[in-house]
């Protein structure tokens, strides 16, 4: 598994965007920010099973769509079945419905182009 997946693992959870940010919070965004710009695509399903968990229950200063390309770079390399647990195993109902309704847009996509 790469370093910095390993590092976001160390960091935890993304904290939630807030109007009542201090200004300690622009190193928790650099920190999340270099690491998620660092990883090349794509990842591999054990990365991806790490990055999940990171995400936020609500917006973190625009992070979360970085770390949601991430995560559906898997999509080609695993089936549909084990992406839905992947899926299902975000701790945010927020990006769980987004990763489920993108998914599913794919899935469409995808028969459309046969």
């Amino acid at each position: 598994m790469r370093t910095e997946i390993l590092q976001l693992k160390d960091l935890g959870r993304m904290p939630n965007e807030s109007i009542n940010d201090t200004d300690e919070i622009i190193e928790v965004i650099r920190s999340y920010d270099d690491l998620l710009g660092q990883i090349q695509l794509p990842i591999s399903f054990d990365e991806a099973e790490v990055l999940v968990q990171i995400f936020p229950e609500s917006p973190f200063y625009d992070l979360q769509w970085d770390l949601l390309k991430l995560v559906e770079s898997v999509i080609p390399i695993v089936d549909g079945d084990k992406y839905i647990q992947l899926i299902n195993a975000c701790p945010s109902q927020e990006w769980k419905d987004v990763l489920n309704i993108r998914y599913n847009n794919y899935k469409k996509s995808q028969e459309v182009s046969k």
